[in-house]
């Protein structure tokens, strides 16, 4: 018997060899129908067409059920996957359960053995993963309508399709796009986006803009509509009682906007309508003037319809197999999907076509759009798939890293009236973390493991109890004695009822639980983990969030909401019955805090080409050592240390917590921050002039200064001069620089000024009658416990800083917790210009402020309107705000060409840049001490921008 291993090698080693060679004939200039195809490939069509029998033809239709997988050659399943191929010419299959390897093993057998290429299907609600055990799982589409961010939802779909592409699957069952207007529909609810058509259509549509784009065929689900129901049609054929009018302006309008958006499949449901069928018990599925009136004339609906599965009990309870594959096909289906048998469903088609029940022109029809899918495809090209070229991509962790992002975004808070999240894990001694299962068997308990575990390793002392509807009253009486002794209840819920029996959605006996938990009143914190209608059962509760979905990422994002690690944001995608709560209803919660692990890569980027690109840089002697912390979302990803203090073979490693001197970052950092937070209390006017401030600056047109000018480098000041080499005292610096000579007249050029920063520095100390340094220390550094942060290190120090420039020319030393600049040293250390000593971890929690709408531990440090204003373009001859320099649009930036043209930064000359990009959530910090030994080494010149692309490509999805 050949096994796993074997089979495979058979099938793949040669093919693979040789590399695909697509020809531009087979696409066509304009897309005017679903498979839009060359001259070239609709011969291949009519050809293949051509060849097969009217037996063949009918087969091509059927969409066989893979059932139970295995690959065991000699098994019965196995064997009955072979003659579905081989014998009887299916069109395509499903695949449900299996791993990524079962998948593409019994895939490229069978497309092996079959004369004309499968068309793989599967369905894909939950991504991949929905169906692959080895692959994640997205959360449910009400999760995205939560997150209502239709960029992820179209990277979602993209993701599907790439995902689904690499295990052989070309067909995705999905975007549902119901509209669950009814919410006791037990079978569509956390389904659907939401129970507003428009918002549906917005998803729906990016979904399948992502899915073309990574060329898998899409199917809109399930015409004409299955939201405006109580019934599954799973277990009976549901009625739709509504008026044309309701359908049309409700239920059709995603499908419409799909159709119009180039959806390439449409699904239909197993739903009794009569407002567009007038023959009563005959379904959608069966109804002429359902597919082919209105679908395909009235809509133009030019690409496949595929029926919902046909061993459905909506369809089985009244007809045979072969009486519904006839009718499904005279009605103007192209696929009957899963036939409870498949052979009787071929025969039922043929013995109709013999009759002259069904026209053979009829089955081309179909079978022609069905070959033009195949060839959109390449299917005749390349049958099979890799497994080896697919286990790479397949674990890209920028996977679990969407779907992550997606749940996190999704997480709704309706109810917080105590203000309770983010929890404060000192604020509580016992915690009890109960989860309620909607079901009798323990297994399902343990879909709640995640959250659960969380829980137990982050809140410190707690005791964990599951409940299922096979509890009985001694498990509950047990639970509710240990809560009430408890100081911070947490209750996981994973009820799985999506149909209203009594009015509730809650067991009885699980509803009294919960009131009497209530009443406790006690810190309650309820998360649901699926059907957002519940609440109306629960809403006296005081602390809720719903993530509408279970998956593993949806507990994990879950938990971060409540611990404040992520932001929350998510809103009500729908509306909750019998409560004032309605869509887009939704608390905002931002982070407090950020979290600066001592070493991470976190392990849902890809960053080896950054790892690679450093220790290059070392090894290259661009700098002997550095820090690089890179934040997105709002959190830190990335924070390393590479090489060492320097080139020294006994030097000290580098590592996280090391100080560097920031140079020019000091500009940003230092002065202009205290220039905003001067601007926030009203006391500093920028169109004020310098000389109104500094009397004694003023000569040769500078009474015309205004701060602003300072701010962007208009002031006509010079760049620098050498104040080491000509005079001995900081009064001397001082005096000189209220007599410089402008070099043009201010505001008519550019030039980088250290003098106008250190201008700007003494303007603030007069405002302020104290020295820049202590009110930095005070007003910043400290309440963002930045403690790392300082002008003149002190003795105790210097062992964590690291070594500037080796000084051969004045000072005659090795610079170390000096600061390396010989104007700021003159001036004592502190300067406008230079002086700031920092980590990357310290600047790391000045740039969230600036991220995160400029708060701090819900503390406000600059308005959202200063960040704004101090960090756009004010200058019209250079890319300057104020303070900050933004990113320029020619083609040379330190930040690259991949961050935004609004993105802002500083670099510093010892080695040093920050840069923020808020459109990409992004911040990047880079600590280097590149001047050791030297300042001529200049390397770094093109390091910077190589590196800041790296970063960008390692986050972004793209």
């Amino acid at each position: 018997m050949i096994n796993k291993a074997s089979l495979f090698f058979i099938l793949t080693f040669f093919v693979w060899l040789l590399p695909l060679r697509l020809s531009m004939d087979d696409f066509s200039g304009v897309p005017d129908n679903p498979f839009p195809l060359s001259k070239k490939a609709k011969q291949w069509v009519e050809e293949t067409l051509a060849g097969m029998s009217v037996k063949d033809k009918c087969a091509q239709m059927i969409f066989s059920n893979t059932g139970n997988l295995d690959t065991n050659m000699g098994s019965k399943s196995f064997k009955r996957l072979e003659k579905l191929v081989r014998d009887f010419h299916v069109g395509g299959l499903i695949f449900f359960q299996t791993n990524v390897y079962d998948q593409i093993l019994i895939t490229n057998y069978l497309q092996s053995i079959s004369s004309v290429p499968l068309l793989i299907s599967s369905d894909y609600e939950l991504g991949p993963g929905m169906r692959l055990r080895d692959v994640v799982q997205f959360p449910h589409n009400m999760a995205l309508g939560a997150a209502n961010d239709t960029k992820l939802t179209y990277l979602t779909g993209k993701y599907s399709a790439e995902l689904g592409r690499l295990v052989g699957v070309q067909l995705n069952y999905a975007p549902l796009l119901d509209v669950n207007n009814d919410y006791r529909n037990p079978v569509i609810n956390i389904r659907a986006y939401s129970d507003d058509p428009k918002l549906i259509s917005w998803h729906g549509n990016s979904f399948i803009k992502g899915m073309l784009d990574g060329r898998m065929i899409s199917t809109a689900k399930h015409f004409p509509g299955h939201g405006a129901t109580d019934l599954d049609s799973h277990l009976q054929l549901p009625l739709i009682n509504t008026s044309k009018a309701d359908l049309e302006k409700i239920d059709i309008v995603p499908f419409r906007e799909a159709i119009n958006s180039g959806v390439q499949a449409v699904m239909i449901g197993h739903l009794l309508v009569p407002a567009l069928e007038n023959r009563n018990g005959l379904p959608a599925t069966l109804s002429p003037s359902i597919i082919t009136d209105y679908l395909k004339d009235k809509l133009n609906f030019g690409g496949l319809v595929i029926t919902d599965a046909m061993n459905m009990k909506a369809i089985t309870d009244s007809f045979t197999t072969e009486e519904a594959s006839k009718l499904a096909v005279m009605a103007g289906n192209d696929i009957l999907l899963f036939p409870p048998n498949d052979s009787l469903a071929i025969e039922g088609i043929y013995k109709a076509v013999l009759k002259g029940e069904i026209s053979e022109n009829r089955i081309n029809e179909s079978v022609r759009k069905i070959l033009s899918a195949k060839k959109w495809l390449h299917l005749d090209v390349i049958k099979k798939v890799d497994y080896k070229n697919a286990v790479v991509p397949i674990n890209n962790p920028s996977y679990r890293r969407l779907a992550l992002q997606v749940a996190e975004q999704s997480i709704t808070l309706l109810k917080d009236n105590k203000n309770i999240i983010p929890l404060n894990p000192k604020s509580y001694y016992e915690t009890v973390s109960i989860s309620l299962s909607g079901s009798r068997n323990n297994l399902s308990a343990d879909q709640s493991r995640h959250i659960e575990d969380l829980i137990e390793k982050k809140l410190g002392y707690v005791k964990t109890y599951r409940l299922n509807l096979s509890s009985n009253s001694k498990n509950y009486s047990k639970v509710f004695e240990t809560a009430r002794n408890a100081d911070l209840i947490i209750l996981n819920l994973f009820l799985t009822k999506y149909y209203a029996e009594d009015s509730t959605f809650i067991d009885k006996e699980q509803k009294s639980f919960i009131t009497s938990l209530i009443k406790l009143k006690k810190p309650l914190v309820v998360l649901n983990f699926g059907n957002p209608y519940l609440f109306k059962d629960i809403s006296e509760v005081g602390t809720y969030l719903c993530s509408y979905s279970h998956t593993k990422v949806s507990q994990e994002a879950m938990f971060n909401a409540i611990t404040g690690k992520s932001e929350i944001r998510g809103k009500l995608p729908v509306s909750i019955p019998f409560t004032n709560f309605k869509i887009g209803d939704g608390l905002k919660k931002q982070i407090k805090l950020l979290t600066v692990p001592e070493m991470i890569s976190d392990s849902n980027y890809n960053f080896s080409q950054i790892d690679t690109l450093m220790a290059r840089a070392v090894k290259d002697s661009v700098f002997p050592g550095s820090v690089l912390l890179i934040g997105h979302n709002k959190k830190i990803v990335y924070h390393k240390a590479f090489g060492s203090f320097t080139y020294d073979k006994k030097s000290r490693k580098m590592d996280t917590d090391a100080i560097f001197d920031l140079a020019s970052i000091t500009k940003a950092a230092g002065t202009t921050s205290a220039a905003m937070l001067l601007y926030d209390l009203g006391k500093l006017d920028l169109d004020k002039t310098v000389s109104s401030i500094l009397p004694n600056f003023k000569g040769g047109g500078k009474e015309k200064i205004i701060i602003k000018h300072l701010l962007t480098h208009n002031s006509g000041l010079p760049a620098y001069k050498e104040y080491y080499k000509m005079y001995k005292t900081r009064d001397q610096i001082i005096d000189d620089l209220m007599k410089t000579n402008l070099i043009f007249e201010p505001g008519a050029d550019y030039t980088y000024s250290d003098l106008g920063m250190i201008t700007l520095q003494l303007v603030i100390e007069k405002i302020i009658g104290q020295p820049v340094d202590k009110f930095l220390k005070d007003n910043l550094f400290l309440p963002l416990t930045m403690t790392n942060t300082m002008y003149n290190p002190p003795p105790q120090k210097w062992f964590y800083c690291v070594p500037t420039e080796v000084d051969n020319y004045w000072r005659q030393t090795t610079l170390k917790g000096k600061v390396h600049d010989e104007t700021a040293y003159m001036l004592g250390g502190v300067s406008g210009h230079a002086g700031l000593f920092s980590t990357a971890s310290d600047l790391a929690k000045l740039l969230f402020v600036y991220v995160n709408n400029g708060k701090w531990n819900n503390k406000l440090i600059f308005k959202p309107e200063t960040i704004d204003l101090f960090t756009r373009v004010h200058s019209k001859f250079g890319e300057r705000g104020y303070g900050w320099d933004i990113k320029s649009n020619d083609d040379f930036s330190s930040a690259g060409q991949k961050f935004s043209s609004s993105a802002f930064g500083h670099t510093g000359f010892t080695g040093t840049s920050i840069w923020v990009d808020e459109k990409k959530d992004l911040f990047v910090i880079l600590l280097t001490n590149r001047v050791y030994p030297t300042r001529d080494n200049k390397k770094i010149i093109l390091f910077r921008p190589q590196l800041h692309n790296s970063i960008v490509d390692a986050i972004s999805y793209d």
